[in-house]
């Protein structure tokens, strides 16, 4: 009889815990293909290996998926790390099981080549897992060659790394169900749960290595199903989410009838959500509709106020957008928090103070200013940095700058024209303002560092629930009142 037993390993362990979703998603495509699903979710264990070790003992799987969310907190004071934890984890595994080992995940997905020679693993799924994986567990059982599997990612006799193209169906088609993962436990301990109304961003950003993670296709999950989804996670509890969409509003048809179903169902009465949007194209009558379906914040990442870096980080649109967005967001009754991102190339005093004094006059609820563009593979920016000359006397660089060619280990870009210390410039323009979430310097609410954020962790704990930049928000200001 066929083995029918997959183990699914969930690596991320930053707390407050988010809900590892593309676990949740595979689990439950292997489910409706009668395999047993043994979840091992390392977010909630104290002892990480004992937890595995328990787990593949008591299982002969045919597979052991491992799930890589981020390769780093993204964040340039800290600049952690998580790939040695992945490494780690991976040997523990092997120690226990002669089952093949598959990675996937967003950070996998960046660095497929790097991270299978780093964790001496043979295969992997770049991108969207759900079916390949199952496909790829089926080839297993059955004995069949799987090497033709789209998106696969596997390692040939010399070590070499083979990444098969991509190949999307135009319809993201995902099970609602939700049944694999405790999503009412990552409720209470993370504050806020999550799903996916498609998937993929055509935007050519400088920095971004969403289209590289994702892909650049855009695939749309019809709206009925994502109303089913967000049924299935309020029968379990869930009723504050946060839409993982790269944007939200792209494209706004599909944004538009994915709210107009919320409505039609009287959803939007029965839970709250939060989302990324672009500022353009955003209409009022998007906010409004987006608001009946339950929308009560959004976070735009808008990068800057100034028009001169807008087009620097290839911007598809300029800074009248950000004001007719946040206007918009104001008039439906929609919390607006604004994020900045300085020290792009180019970046200097002018654009940085141009910029604060931009959105410090939209008055949105919250602006976020960090320093530092984290540097992806196969991005416009890789590209520029390399055209720089060597990364380790590169006066552009921070981070892990020597025997990092291949950008695994943090790196960020900051402008050298902001100076010896960037993180003070922006703090002394700020001003003291307490919009703001300025780089950080100490612990506490201003601190928007979201990967072992202790007060964050702790307001959560209190009952709070919601998207962690305005948990943030209503912890250190009085909330305005609702138009």
């Amino acid at each position: 009889m066929d083995r029918r037993e997959v183990v699914l390993v969930n690596t991320n362990r930053m707390r407050p815990p988010v809900s590892p979703i593309g676990l949740d998603y595979i689990g439950d495509w292997l489910a409706e293909a009668d395999y047993d699903v043994r979840l091992v979710d390392l977010n909630f264990a104290e002892d990480p290996a004992a937890e595995i070790t328990a787990a593949l003992s008591e299982a002969d799987p045919i597979a052991v998926g491992v799930s890589f969310r981020n390769t780093d907190d993204c964040y340039l004071p800290s600049g952690q790390s998580f790939v040695p934890h992945l490494r780690e984890t991976v040997s523990i595994i092997k120690s226990h099981t002669s089952a093949p080992i598959v990675l996937g995940g967003c950070g996998f997905s960046i660095f497929p080549a790097e991270i299978m020679k780093e964790c001496d693993v043979s295969l992997g799924i770049v991108g969207d897992g759900e079916e390949v994986f199952a496909s790829l567990v089926e080839c297993l059982v059955k004995r069949r060659d799987y090497s033709k599997l789209p998106r696969l990612a596997r390692r040939d006799a010399q070590g070499r790394t083979v990444v098969n193209p991509a190949m999307y169906d135009e319809i993201l088609d995902i099970p609602p169900q939700r049944a694999t993962i405790d999503n009412a436990r990552y409720f209470r301990e993370g504050g806020v749960g999550n799903l996916e109304t498609k998937r993929g961003c055509p935007s050519k950003c400088l920095y971004c290595a969403d289209p590289i993670a994702k892909g650049s296709m855009v695939r749309l999950r019809p709206p009925d199903q994502v109303a089913d989804e967000v049924e299935a996670l309020l029968d379990q509890g869930v009723d504050v989410l946060h839409i993982c969409d790269a944007e939200f509003n792209l494209p706004p048809q599909h944004a538009m009838a994915v709210c107009q179903e919320l409505v039609a169902r009287q959803l939007g009465d029965r839970v709250r959500w939060y989302c990324y949007a672009s500022v353009h194209p955003f209409s009022d009558e998007l906010a409004d509709m987006m608001r009946q379906a339950g929308c009560v914040g959004i976070n735009f990442g808008v990068d800057s106020g100034c028009d001169r870096m807008l087009a620097a980080l290839k911007r598809a649109y300029r800074r009248e957008a950000i004001a007719d967005a946040v206007q918009a967001c104001r008039n439906a009754g929609i919390t607006v928090m604004l994020d900045l991102l300085f020290g792009g190339p180019g970046e200097d005093e002018a654009s940085v103070r141009e910029s604060i004094e931009y959105v410090r006059e939209l008055s949105p609820d919250r602006v976020g200013a960090p320093v530092g563009l984290r540097v992806y593979p196969r991005t416009p920016l890789e590209r520029l940095v390399k055209s720089e000359g060597p990364m380790a006397t590169n006066p552009n660089l921070r981070g892990v700058r020597e025997n990092n060619d291949n950008f695994l280990y943090p790196v960020f870009y900051v402008d050298h024209r902001l100076g010896e210390d960037p993180v003070q410039l922006v703090h002394d323009l700020i001003g003291g303002d307490e919009r703001f979430f300025p780089p950080p310097r100490i612990k506490g609410p201003a601190n928007y560092n979201y990967n072992n954020n202790d007060v964050l962790q702790q307001a959560i704990l209190a009952g709070e629930r919601g998207a962690y930049w305005d948990i943030l928000r209503r912890i250190s200001s009085p909330p305005r009142a609702e138009a």
